[in-house]
């Protein structure tokens, strides 16, 4: 009896200790989403590495899960992080809608739209927003209002509708105004100024752009002011007006410490230079940005493009080559650096989910012990316990007559008809504890740019042009093939241009028809016809691989 007592004592202090364990953790993991919500404004990655340390979020009470992915959602955005994946954002947007939480529902309606922003949807996105700014208009968030409004304005500059742009940063620079966001105000001011230098209306860009600057001089920012001064500088350099564009520079350049921002100042002067065919300063500027730009492979590569752009202009076409090279070496990469830091971002993630995924697994073990142990010593309590009433009942029974034993059989009976129930129950209990399964987690690629931006992004880049160049491009498939397509035209002399140049890009699979369309200025379904006709021509089979048939053919 008193093993029993005992074990009954270690079951209650267990649970007991248990209990006190989760609620502590509780407790800290409110503390942690409450600071964190104080700092995400102005320190966002502190915020992001203090939430990524609650391992279980899904333990949370509603309220603090949802308050957790919102503040999460806004870290990784400010901190500049992949945020596409985030589709939690959606549920955590309608828990607030049905909780008539509008500040709250704004703020992550908001973010859906950042999530589509990001993801380049821009027809989900504006409708995002908007659903963001019928929310706000419930709230006296000022703040949040100017980066609707704001965030609407760059998706406008986005499609180059240079005007509506202008109408929307406009309302936000007088939402940012009345939430004393200052910085995020010059920021709207400095997008207003862009416009109108796109616009071609120069007077009016440097009137924001001087509101601006008056601003970020009232309020001692030195980001800001080096910022404005580069945009005017730019403006003047755009226009033709060098002297003018040499003087915002170098006065940009009087402001940041980072060495970084000192060098991409001295670049840009560096250009006016190259425009103005004055080599031995282009030289001087290249060499003092050289000194200050630690392994930025951006900058590394501006400076290469300009200095096979002086090797150009003075006919040195071998330098100039070897420049051109660096600065095609450098730009691979900038590429594979942006594609390391998603790759990064994706395993943190699969890392994280995967130490998760272990922690519930030993969690279920141990609660599959204590459960099991639970029953073991309730089990041993029924036991014991019938054991001693049964004895007492046996007791009184040799002391009282032949009425009271019949009944204390009856119940007895009912005793051990209750016993047997409580097995059953025990016994589908541990059948469902068999039936437990574990979660996968499975993570899938999502494409972050549109296709008219990267195509039109490597053109620039490795082109110098908007516009394919198709000799180039051949030349490097040609190479890449050992030589497979001049094979081609060698052996099939009758193919017109555009079925040759559809045959190649058709070989190359990472070529879809809508790029083909775009290589060749053919719509799709002449591209198709094309195809059609190629097979007839050349002896293919209706869905024979363009590839194999040639690397098979060519080497017979």
């Amino acid at each position: 009896m008193e093993k029993s007592y005992l074990h009954f004592y270690y079951l209650v202090i267990s649970v007991f200790f248990l209990t006190l364990h989760s609620c502590l953790k509780q407790k800290r993991a409110y503390n942690m989403i409450a600071h964190s919500e104080n700092i995400v404004e102005q320190q966002p990655d502190s915020a992001l590495r203090l939430l990524q340390t609650i391992l279980f979020p899904e333990k949370l009470n509603k309220s603090q899960y949802n308050k957790y992915y919102l503040i999460l959602l806004e870290a990784k955005d400010k901190s500049y992080k992949d945020i596409t994946s985030d589709t939690i954002i959606f549920a955590v947007k309608d828990y607030y809608i049905q909780k008539k939480d509008y500040s709250s529902a704004a703020l992550a309606a908001y973010y859906c739209g950042r999530l589509w922003h990001e993801r380049n949807d821009m027809e989900k996105a504006v409708d995002a927003y908007i659903e963001a700014e019928n929310l706000a208009d419930n709230t006296n968030n000022y703040n949040l209002k100017g980066l609707i409004q704001s965030n609407l304005g760059i998706l406008h500059w986005d499609r180059s509708s240079y005007e509506k742009s202008i109408e929307l940063s406009k309302n936000a620079v007088g939402m940012y105004h009345k939430a004393q966001n200052y910085k995020n105000e010059i920021g709207a001011l400095i997008l207003i100024g862009n416009c109108f230098v796109l616009n071609n209306k120069i007077d009016s860009a440097f009137y924001y752009y001087n509101r601006s600057l008056i601003l970020a001089d009232s309020y001692n920012l030195p980001k800001l002011q080096s910022d404005i001064k580069q945009s005017m500088g730019i403006a003047y350099r755009e226009q033709g007006f060098y002297d003018q564009a040499k003087k915002f520079f170098i006065e940009a350049l009087a402001f940041p410490k980072d060495s970084v921002e000192q060098a991409r100042i001295l670049l840009n002067i560096a250009q006016i230079y190259v425009l103005t065919d004055n080599i031995d300063s282009v030289k001087f500027y290249l060499n003092k940005s050289s000194v200050l730009q630690i392994n930025n492979p951006s900058l590394i590569r501006t400076s290469y493009f300009l200095k096979f752009k002086i090797e150009e202009k003075n006919n040195h076409y071998s330098d100039a080559l070897n420049d051109y090279k660096e600065y095609y070496r450098y730009t691979t990469k900038v590429f594979d650096s942006e594609k390391n830091n998603k790759l990064l971002e994706i395993q943190e993630k699969y890392d994280y989910e995967k130490l998760r995924n272990s922690q519930n697994q030993l969690i279920i073990k141990h609660q599959k012990a204590l459960i099991v142990l639970s029953l073991i010593l309730l089990a041993s309590s029924i036991i014991i316990i019938a054991y001693y009433r049964k004895s007492a009942q046996n007791r009184k029974l040799l002391l009282e007559s032949e009425h009271k034993i019949e009944g204390l059989q009856k119940s007895a009976d009912r005793y051990f008809k209750k016993e047997r129930s409580f097995q059953t129950i025990l016994l589908k209990y541990i059948g469902i504890l068999r039936k437990t399964t574990l979660l996968e987690i499975d993570y899938n690629e999502t494409k972050q740019e549109g296709e008219k931006k990267l195509l039109s992004k490597i053109n620039n880049i490795i082109y110098e042009q908007d516009k394919w160049n198709w000799d180039r491009l051949y030349q490097t498939m040609n190479d890449a093939r050992s030589g497979l397509y001049n094979d081609i035209r060698i052996k099939h002399p009758q193919l017109t241009e555009t079925e040759f140049r559809v045959c190649c890009l058709t070989c190359e699979s990472c070529f879809s028809d809508k790029e083909i369309e775009k290589i060749t200025g053919e719509n799709i379904n002449k591209i198709r016809r094309i195809r059609s006709e190629l097979r007839k021509k050349i002896g293919m089979a209706e869905r024979e691989n363009f590839l194999n048939f040639f690397t098979k053919t060519i080497q017979e």
